[in-house]
């Protein structure tokens, strides 16, 4: 397997492919995805595979996602892909194979009332997945949050790589009320496997509920948190409160965690602070070429910056008004 797999790998890494192309028994199909790597379906009349390389850096993307996939592998059904390979030396950028699922993705928000309940189920069986219990080598999410001084530190640090005079009057204000805001604390909360990146884009949809895809960023966390990532993420802000409120509802009774609720309300309010602060950044780096990606943005991506900076700026004002 390993011998015709670097030979494919090999191809693509030294060809630009922006159709799809055969190439001797395989067909190659570039896949449009996130702004860190590059994605090519491979397939063949016994095999279909996911030929993914990602950006360097300390994150270690391509080999975090192995090591996830390698602990769905021992979860009680299917949760995402099954790893096949890891290569972090032998190219440019470090590429990871999985098979390829061929289920049809979410193609927008969901929209019914199952869909809704199938994310639920998802992230329930997912964070069966412990810390405690799991044997293979995975660091904390690269996102996440499980504790109120955790949450703060991680604003924090996107803070420091702003200079002060690029922190606008009510970025300053929402900081110096986080400083001064005094959270309930937790004092049990269960460390889980945490994928991270909730886009409606990367869940598909099988005969039995959702799998899903882009497990880059995965590793240890609160799994509380994720639904918090999950409320929060830009791809979701057509959703209504509403919705939203019902979602942790189903969240929270599905499964025995007492304090879930508590701590989803709590990263909440931290995670829109957070947010904003990740749009200032935006602003700042990008046009001074300090956020370089494996794939260019679109034109019109100042004024999209700028509208989700304000929309997460109001977010924000409104939720640290229901703790005043």
């Amino acid at each position: 397997m390993q011998q015709y797999l670097h030979a494919i790998i090999d191809y693509l890494a030294n060809e630009s492919l922006i159709a799809p192309t055969q190439w001797k028994s395989w067909q190659l199909t570039p896949i449009a995805g996130g702004a860190n790597n590059r994605v090519y379906r491979a397939q063949s009349a016994s095999s279909d595979y996911a030929i993914k390389w990602t950006i360097r850096d300390e994150r270690r993307r391509a080999w975090r996602e192995y090591q996830a996939l390698q602990a769905l592998a021992h979860a009680d059904r299917e949760l995402g892909p099954q790893g096949v390979w890891l290569d972090e030396a032998n190219f440019a950028q470090p590429v990871i194979v999985q098979t390829w699922l061929d289920y049809p993705a979410l193609s927008q928000v969901p929209q019914a009332a199952a869909q809704w309940q199938g994310l639920v189920e998802h992230y329930w069986a997912v964070r069966q997945i412990s810390q405690a219990t799991s044997k293979l080598e995975l660091p904390l999410a690269t996102l996440n949050m499980h504790s109120v001084a955790v949450g703060k530190q991680l604003i924090a640090e996107h803070c420091a790589k702003l200079p002060a005079a690029q922190l606008p009057a009510e970025l300053e204000a929402l900081l110096v009320w986080l400083e001064t805001w005094t959270a309930p604390e937790f004092s049990t909360v269960p460390m889980s496997l945490c994928r991270v990146d909730s886009n409606w884009r990367n869940f598909l949809q099988t005969p039995t509920g959702f799998v899903s895809v882009d497990w880059e960023n995965a590793g240890w966390g609160d799994p509380a948190f994720e639904i918090v990532d999950l409320m929060t993420h830009p791809a979701y802000a057509t959703v209504a409160p509403e919705q939203w409120q019902a979602f942790v509802q189903a969240y929270c009774r599905f499964g025995d965690d007492p304090s879930a609720a508590q701590r989803i309300e709590v990263y909440h309010t931290l995670m829109l602070i957070w947010w904003v602060v990740r749009w200032q950044r935006y602003l700042y780096e990008v046009p001074r070429g300090l956020d370089a990606r494996l794939v260019e943005r679109q034109p019109a991506w100042l004024t999209t910056a700028q509208a989700k900076y304000q929309r997460y700026l109001d977010l924000a004002q409104q939720a640290i008004n229901q703790w005043r």
